[in-house]
Order: C-alpha cells, then sequence, then structure tokens
C-alpha cells in the first residue's frame, strides 16, 4: 500500500464508518485488518479511532482488556488505509464510550 496524507486516510476511515466497510491499514509498521467504529478526540485533543481489529498483526496480541479485538488507535501512527473485501463485523460493547475518546466526531450508526 502506498503512504497517504493524514487527510486522505481521516477521509477512507470517515467513508468506513459510514458505509461499515473493512479497512487494511498499515498503524505504527503492522499490517492491520480494521473495522472503525468511532472517530473522536482525546482530552489532549489527539485524533482516536476506535477499531475493531479482525486480523493482521498486533503487538500486544488481538485480545484486549476491554474485549476482544476492541483498540483505540491514534490517527497519526496509520501509514495508510484501504477497503477490503472482508466481512464488516463488530461486539456488543462497541456503542460504549471509550476512555480513549472525550470527543465522538462521527460513529457507526444503526
Amino acid at each position: 500500500m502506498p503512504a497517504q496524507t493524514v487527510e486522505e486516510i481521516e477521509r477512507q476511515i470517515c467513508a468506513a464508518i459510514n458505509e461499515k466497510v473493512p479497512l487494511q491499514a498499515i498503524y505504527d509498521g503492522r499490517v492491520r485488518l480494521l473495522c472503525p467504529h468511532m472517530l473522536g478526540r482525546n482530552r489532549a485533543s489527539h485524533r482516536r479511532i476506535l477499531c475493531l481489529q479482525i486480523g493482521g498483526e498486533s503487538a500486544s496480541g488481538l485480545e484486549r482488556k476491554n474485549g476482544p479485538g476492541w483498540c483505540c488507535l491514534a490517527l497519526e501512527k496509520f501509514s495508510s488505509v484501504e477497503q477490503t473485501e472482508a466481512v464488516w463485523q463488530t461486539a456488543g460493547s462497541s456503542l460504549r464510550r471509550p476512555n480513549c475518546i472525550d470527543r465522538i466526531e462521527l460513529e457507526v450508526t444503526g
């Protein structure tokens, strides 16, 4: 995947949230398969994306303390994203507000 600007990455993530489309991403140097559910800002106003990671790599493994596969990722650590043909997934706890997002800007609906 070619490197993209932060603006291009943000547009792809917003489209994936709106359309419920999984993304293949390079995040912090690792390939990840993600279903982004929420975009917002933390208390320090840094952009964060709440995702269900359904495949790929992770330094800490795919199981998280806040539920299977949930991760909160920093927008600036993505180098590229693209839509994939994988099946959209979610989990029961996806609608609660995560600790990493203080101000929600966009979230999955329906």
